[in-house]
């Protein structure tokens, strides 16, 4: 595995985790921040309104979601082989099917995509202007993330992680700079909004771009047409699709049934949901980034051992800091939203709950379809996958056309994602060895427990105080509750040890 020893990947794995949590933090800190003052300052209806037309954009991007996932997979498992003519051409070939991919997304974004918006949306008519304008900056913001992605697939596969957290922390330092300059912009404030995001999205594609070309020869793009990678690339990719189409789908058609079926605060109180669930998940993708190609280098090299490792360590480690996180802001949730927002559209606190719910079940999932991914063996699961994922779709139309309550579609998906994660640990047992019996041992039980014997006690807490002091201290109960617990049944001996080994090696 590239002449490193287990140890020295798990030591770069840490320190790459670091990177990315302190990434995270200040990221955490600057956009909920950012959020509130953009929902301020547009007004609910606008901010449901760039949330429901930049969906239509995102409808399209699965394409990319499929092929980045393709690029990652591919680069990582050159790298863990050391083939690096070969990792080459799959940059090369990457590249060219972005910019392919960019170009169909313009043009069924322009044809389709204008006549969903014109025609079948719920607009106010005196705001019919703005979102168009909305809908076209957000098509080339999308074009530009598309191209950038290949480099960010690159920068991931070498594991730089310190670079992806600063340019991560650019990226919303620019972003609140667009806020300060949204609220002195003599223009219509949502277009101005989509036009300055535009801005932000370039230079972060120009820098991204700059370091890779500087760091990795191979990042030097060709326009290259390599017949027989192109078809294994594409057959990984179009299973892929299938998956990523499936949750798009599922994801952008709920705000779509929304808006037809109920308010438009309605879709305002479910971007808001959307942007603090991801604020607290993105905390577990970043953790598991830094994972993520060692899993894909562990299975390209058939050290099984070392694999089934890292997926027991990161499925357990991620639902330990998404749960340790979610539970003080669960009990918070409705003093959280009126400190945060000045204004919280109904349904924001039931929202916001259930989407967490859904993402601790998504935490123990992510090195799941990873390992699948990494193995190649992706055709039923894809199929599987999809298919159960898409039964969100008519569940939630049926729901609300007889008038049920909103949250209840919400509801639906998350246990539809409990299926998909069952199925998931099934598979992974039978095509990639991971045995059932050990993960469910040292990942399953712990997670359980620790989430039930952990809880009573911050609620006990939140039962007795209110406002600040209620926030604090169970926060505070929170942490040391599952820190404690997790140091007692939650880790094996041998991480135990490494852990104090670390420690004492930071002491002077």
């Amino acid at each position: 595995m590239n002449n490193m020893t287990e140890l020295e990947h798990k030591r770069l794995i840490a320190k790459n985790t670091v990177a990315l949590y302190v990434r995270m933090l200040v990221r955490l800190a600057v956009t909920l921040y950012t959020s509130r003052i953009v929902l301020d300052v547009l007004g609910v209806n606008d901010f449901a309104l760039y949330g429901i037309v930049g969906g239509i954009v995102t409808l399209f991007t699965f394409l990319q979601t499929a092929l980045n996932a393709s690029t990652q997979r591919f680069m990582s498992v050159e790298l863990g082989r050391g083939n690096l003519p070969r990792l080459k051409r799959v940059f090369d070939v990457s590249m060219t099917l972005y910019l392919v991919v960019a170009l169909i997304i313009v043009v069924v974004a322009e044809t389709a995509g204008l006549w969903f918006l014109n025609t079948q949306l719920v607009i106010p008519p005196e705001r019919m202007n703005a979102a168009n304008w909305v809908f076209q900056f957000t098509i080339l913001v999308t074009c530009v993330n598309i191209i950038q992605t290949p480099y960010n697939a690159s920068i991931i596969a070498h594991e730089k992680m310190s670079f992806y957290a600063w340019i991560s922390i650019a990226d919303v330092v620019l972003k609140l700079g667009v806020v300060f300059l949204l609220i002195v912009s003599p223009v219509d404030k949502l277009t101005s909004y989509a036009g300055l995001l535009l801005a932000v999205s370039l230079v972060i594609f120009f820098i991204t771009r700059g370091y890779a070309l500087r760091k990795f020869n191979v990042c030097r793009f060709r326009l290259t047409w390599d017949k027989p990678l192109l078809k294994e690339m594409a057959g990984f990719s179009g299973w892929t699709l299938c998956d990523s189409g499936a949750q798009l789908a599922v994801t952008q058609g709920r705000v779509f049934l929304l808006n037809l079926f109920t308010p438009l605060v309605t879709n305002a109180a479910m971007s808001i949901a959307t942007q603090v669930s991801t604020a607290v998940y993105n905390f577990v993708i970043y953790f598991q980034s830094s994972f993520n190609p060692q899993i894909t280098k562990a299975s390209a090299s058939d050290n099984q051992h070392y694999l089934q490792d890292l997926v027991n360590q990161t499925s357990k480690f991620s639902y330990f800091m998404i749960f340790a996180l979610t539970l003080p802001i669960l009990l918070n949730m409705e003093f959280i939203l009126d400190i945060w927002l000045k204004e919280v559209p109904q349904y924001t606190i039931v929202f916001c709950s259930i989407t967490l719910l859904y993402y601790l079940v998504e935490s123990l999932s992510g090195p799941l379809w990873i390992t699948t991914w990494a193995a190649g063996k992706i055709r039923r699961y894809q199929i599987t996958v999809s298919l159960i994922r898409i039964t969100t779709l008519p569940a939630t139309w049926l729901l609300l056309k007889y008038g049920m309550e909103p949250w209840t579609v919400l509801v639906v998906w998350v246990l539809v994602n409990g299926f998909c994660y069952l199925y998931r640990l099934v598979y992974v047992n039978r095509h990639s060895g991971i045995p059932l019996d050990k993960y469910m041992r040292e990942v399953f039980m712990p997670v359980v427990l620790i989430s039930a014997l952990s809880a009573p006690l911050p609620l006990l807490v939140h039962r007795w105080l209110e406002g600040w002091l209620d926030l604090i201290f169970t926060t505070l109960v929170s942490l040391l509750a599952t820190g404690v617990l997790i140091w007692l049944i939650g880790l094996k001996p041998t991480e135990k040890k490494h852990i104090k080994q670390a420690i004492k090696n930071r002491l002077p």
